[in-house]
């Protein structure tokens, strides 16, 4: 009991040996453990910097990135909808090579035939070619276009679409009465000239009907009845433009 007490174990566990009360220091008989080394990777200041500049390189290029492909699918999405949108004006029942290609020479035409004139006249009469070629040789695809038109006027401005229907309407009312009124003139000329010749026939005994006269004289007062009504209608066009500017002024 007195050796067991004498002994003093060693404070660090696992050391592998024991020291007695005469100081001297024996083996443990248990074999002693191999340490366990344990490395630490301790980054320089060099390596922080380095790697805190690379995360903000690659951040910024990583957003950089994210709004190029924005902007890229945005625009694609937009070239999809200009293509669908074109695709709907074409009517399949025309073929749009020969419409077109002479809708374009009417164009061209003009242009070459108005460049030596007034600078309204150049302004006005090649876009006017164009549209009246494109509504005569495509009248399909023209009146596409214009339905799609009327509809982004009653989107927009739909105050400017309401003026210009509106101009339209009193046009129509004012063309189909002038006509009409040119129709009821033809008809009263030719019951005048009528009237006058029955009463040269019956007067002189002649018949100017067989000699035919009666008939070149209805055909000068048709062509005058003509040049009425082709009067008449550029009174009426030129008055419907001028309400289309008055009605765009007063919307200013």
């Amino acid at each position: 009991m007195a050796a067991e007490e004498g002994v003093v174990v060693n404070a660090a566990e696992g050391s592998g040996s024991w020291t007695s009360s005469s100081g001297q220091t024996k083996l443990s008989i248990y074999p002693t453990p191999i340490p366990e080394l344990m490395l630490l990777d301790t980054p320089s200041a060099l390596e922080k910097q380095i790697g805190m500049v690379r995360r903000e390189i690659t951040g910024y290029y990583t957003g950089v990135h994210s709004k190029a492909q924005g902007v890229i699918d945005r625009w694609i999405s937009v070239e999809e909808k200009v293509e669908t949108r074109i695709k709907s004006f074409r009517d399949p029942t025309e073929p749009l090579n020969p419409g077109l290609l002479y809708t374009g020479i009417s164009a061209l035409t003009t242009s070459v035939l108005t460049r030596s004139r007034a600078l309204p006249t150049r302004i006005l009469l090649p876009p006017t070619a164009l549209v009246g070629a494109f509504m005569y040789f495509l009248p399909g695809t023209a009146s596409r276009v214009g339905a799609y038109a009327e509809e982004l006027e009653d989107r927009y401005v739909p105050r400017i679409g309401e003026i210009r229907r509106t101009s339209v309407a009193h046009s129509g009312i004012a063309w189909e009465r002038a006509k009409e009124g040119t129709a009821a003139g033809r008809e009263s000329v030719s019951k005048g000239v009528k009237n006058v010749v029955e009463s040269i026939e019956q007067g002189t005994g002649l018949n100017l009907k067989a000699m035919g006269w009666a008939q070149e004289v209805r055909k000068e007062a048709q062509s005058v009845a003509n040049v009425a009504q082709k009067d008449i209608k550029e009174a009426i066009e030129s008055k419907g433009s001028s309400g289309d500017s008055e009605g765009s002024k007063r919307l200013a």
